[in-house]
């Protein structure tokens, strides 16, 4: 406990400079919100290995965390849509999910879809907080750069693959630049 100081008229246990600090790193009124990221998390090999799409993808998830107060993860829900509309790659949506899960970044509760009701995919970022008042996992650290290697040599193909079993939908390749014949002689329209 701090000693009581009588010069000090904050009326607080910890005094004036521990009301200053907390007011001092709120987010402003009109910023909207933020989160710290840590010098480690910046330097790890699972963040500085991360694709272009895994960015764009984790920067979404932490923007779905920050609009909620900083107070639902562990319950954030982000549509494949939504990461489309960030400006996630659409057949890299997936990916980059996986590749978040491996690297330790983010846990994800897959997610199935239903007969009128959808149960969709919830998302934990591991490097904050979760909304039960649980400390952050930080499973990044355990990431090396030997894993990095080996998700873009073996694993990131094996994602894949898992993700295109039989009894899911194939999708057809859009690079093909050829137009199909007509049935019967008719005159294009443009």
């Amino acid at each position: 406990m701090a000693e009581f100081n009588p010069r000090d008229k904050s009326r607080t246990e910890r005094g004036k400079r521990q009301s200053m600090v907390s007011k001092n790193t709120l987010p402003p009124n009109d910023q909207g919100g933020w989160m710290a990221i840590t010098r480690d998390l910046l330097e790890s090999a699972s963040w500085r290995t991360l694709s272009v799409n895994a960015r764009k993808s984790l920067d979404r998830l932490i923007i779905e965390h920050i609009s909620h107060g900083r107070r639902m993860n562990g319950n954030l829900i982000v549509t494949h849509d939504q990461f489309i509309e960030f400006g996630v790659t659409c057949d890299f949506v997936a990916d980059s999910l996986d590749e978040l899960e491996y690297k330790g970044l983010v846990k994800m509760r897959k997610g199935r879809a239903g007969n009128g009701t959808a149960h969709p995919t919830v998302y934990t970022i591991t490097f904050d907080g979760t909304h039960e008042g649980l400390p952050s996992t930080n499973e990044w650290k355990k990431f090396t750069q030997a894993e990095a290697k080996l998700w873009s040599e073996s694993v990131r193909k094996q994602k894949a693959e898992a993700r295109a079993k039989i009894g899911r939908k194939r999708k057809s390749s859009l690079g093909n630049p050829q137009v199909r014949p007509l049935g019967k002689p008719q005159i294009r329209t443009a």
